[in-house]
């Protein structure tokens, strides 16, 4: 059994007095809370820091190498652009409408070193739900790909739009132009990052510049926490905490918060180069990625790993470089975790996952190695400077082991809904606590995740949680992929449908209904059944799409 390292000795040499961790305490938006001393004031402050990086890799996309010099030389020279050329002023909004590229994370950090706010958009979204973004935003400027914005060139509405082919030429153009970082307060906007948009149309989660320099620290005091437990040096300031040699592999879209902060945003503090891999997910691009430019770590979101490992000829590949992965998005089944370990050997004791949302901005709980191995099924341990409260239906706490509504006070949470005050209102909560929307339980300093609050089913009143089903059909050797959810039943209320992929020739119902009911109570065994053979659609972020998936099974387009 694992059992969690000493800290007491340890970890307070991290968070002392003088140390880069040091932890104090500030009135953050109108409530005190604990809060990293020593810490950036924006994220133009934090590209500044990067000069001890200079000559570094900060970024590959296949021949394409940028380090840190030439990425602070890239940004000064498309900002002083924007600034003169399009006229951007702080706090205007600025879209970023565009695939993959070197050049979208250029954009990101010049919008953001004028004072304006970047506004990620989602690279997959339809005209009208770009025309929906736009209204909501008013962007001052939309930086687009032919592509998209050919795609919705009538929702447009006449604003100006600047194509990502121009911007090296932009940069270079305006490389000896004068630049300085405007001020802004840490509280104010710093991006817009959109939902998953599964209940409706996307929001606009407001983050301020507190939020994303939060994000990075969080995120780097845990790598420096690991390197302490094993018996590693305390890093006593900014300046000495040492670079990383990580290599970190992109798959997902830069409009998803793991991508753009977690990997982007935080290699700030780190040092880290990070390998971008534009257009379609194809298991074997991951796979010769890692081979090519020996990738150190990966974070795979949604269904990513577990397609990976299924290839058949992943071993034609080189892997060994990789050490780290680390998965999120949505629920990852111990068989899961179980696969990536067969598949990377040398990544068995450094699997890890965290718990966040784009509303939350920083990672809630989090957890890896041994001892996520002993506990797949949890989220881990509350981040530092974070506070974690489960709640009842009418708001009081509840005690250890039992369900209630996750909510989350930090400095980081979002500001808001931009321009939305009753979504707002409708989860930020008296005294700084956000609502998650999804219920948990905390066992022993351990959190786990049940289900949303809305995904919760109740068969003859007894709640069934969606995810805990699906961990016990995605262990099932024939099966890759799970989306459980409700649907109406006369004398149950509920009843559970699971929509499974894999072979229906090696699986069918009666063999699906025997497999649960050896594990599961009979009230949790589905009862409508579905097997497909393509994967399920999921969010950007790797959530399942279940209103999609519950469209097909109720317009009878699946089997």
């Amino acid at each position: 059994m694992y059992t969690l390292p000493d800290v007491t000795t340890r970890q307070p040499a991290l968070t002392a007095p003088g140390s880069y961790f040091e932890i104090g305490d500030e009135v953050v938006r109108g409530t005190r809370m604990p809060v990293f001393t020593q810490r950036a004031r924006s994220l133009r402050e934090l590209l500044e820091a990067t000069a001890r990086f200079r000559g570094r890799t900060y970024l590959i996309e296949d021949d394409t190498r940028i380090d840190y010099g030439t990425l602070r030389e890239l940004v000064d020279g498309l900002a002083a652009a924007l600034r003169d050329a399009h006229d951007i002023q702080p706090a205007d909004r600025v879209a970023i409408f565009a695939a993959n590229r070197w050049e979208w994370v250029v954009a990101f950090w010049a919008i953001a070193t004028v004072g304006a706010i970047p506004c990620a958009y989602n690279g997959f979204w339809t005209r009208d739900e770009f025309a929906h973004a736009t209204d909501l935003v008013e962007p001052a400027l939309i930086i687009g790909d032919s592509d998209r914005l050919s795609r919705v060139s009538d929702a447009v509405g006449g604003r100006p739009v600047l194509n990502l082919d121009d911007v090296s030429t932009l940069a270079q153009a305006y490389r000896h132009a004068p630049v300085s970082a405007v001020a802004v307060a840490e509280d104010d906007p710093a991006v817009l990052i959109f939902t998953s948009g599964t209940t409706g149309y996307p929001k606009a989660v407001s983050t301020s510049h507190r939020g994303l320099v939060g994000f990075a620290q969080v995120s780097a005091y845990q790598e420096a926490f690991a390197r302490v437990m094993m018996g590693g040096p305390v890093p006593p300031s900014f300046g000495e905490l040492p670079p990383s040699d990580d290599v970190i592999l992109v798959t997902s879209p830069l409009f998803h918060t793991s991508m753009l902060y977690g990997v982007f945003v935080r290699s700030m503090l780190r040092g880290s180069a990070a390998v971008l891999l534009p257009g379609r997910f194809e298991p074997v691009r991951v796979l010769a990625a890692i081979d090519r430019e020996r990738v150190t770590s990966w974070l795979a979101l949604g269904s990513a790993a577990a397609r990976v490992c299924a290839l058949p000829d992943r071993d034609r590949y080189d892997t060994s470089s990789l050490m780290h992965i680390g998965v999120g998005g949505a629920p990852v089944s111990p068989a899961v975790q179980d696969g990536l370990r067969e598949t990377f050997p040398r990544v068995s004791d450094r699997l890890s996952m965290g718990y966040a949302s784009t509303e939350s901005v920083a990672s809630i709980a989090s957890i890896g190695g041994p001892e996520y191995k002993t506990y797949p099924t949890s989220t881990g341990r509350t981040s530092i400077t974070v506070e974690i409260e489960l709640r009842d239906p009418s708001g009081a706490p509840v005690p250890d082991g039992e369900m209630g509504e996750i909510h989350v006070r930090s400095p980081y949470v979002m500001l808001g809904y931009w321009n939305d005050p009753a979504a707002s209102q409708a989860v930020l909560k008296e005294d700084g606590w956000l609502a998650m929307g999804d219920v948990g339980r905390r066992v022993d300093g351990l959190l786990y995740i049940d289900s949303r609050a809305r995904d919760l089913i109740l068969v003859n009143a007894e709640n069934v949680s969606p995810t805990e089903v699906e961990y016990r059909l995605e262990a099932h050797p024939d099966i890759t992929e799970a989306a459980v959810f409700a649907v109406d039943d006369p004398l149950t209320g509920d009843a559970v449908c699971a929509v499974v992929v894999a072979d229906a020739t090696a699986v069918n119902s009666e063999n699906l209904t025997a497999w649960c009911h050896d594990a599961l109570a009979h009230y949790k065994v589905p009862t409508r059944w579905h097997v497909v053979q393509q994967p399920l659609p999921r969010t950007a972020s790797g959530k399942l799409v279940k209103r999609e998936i519950r469209a097909l099974v109720e317009s009878a387009s699946l089997a």
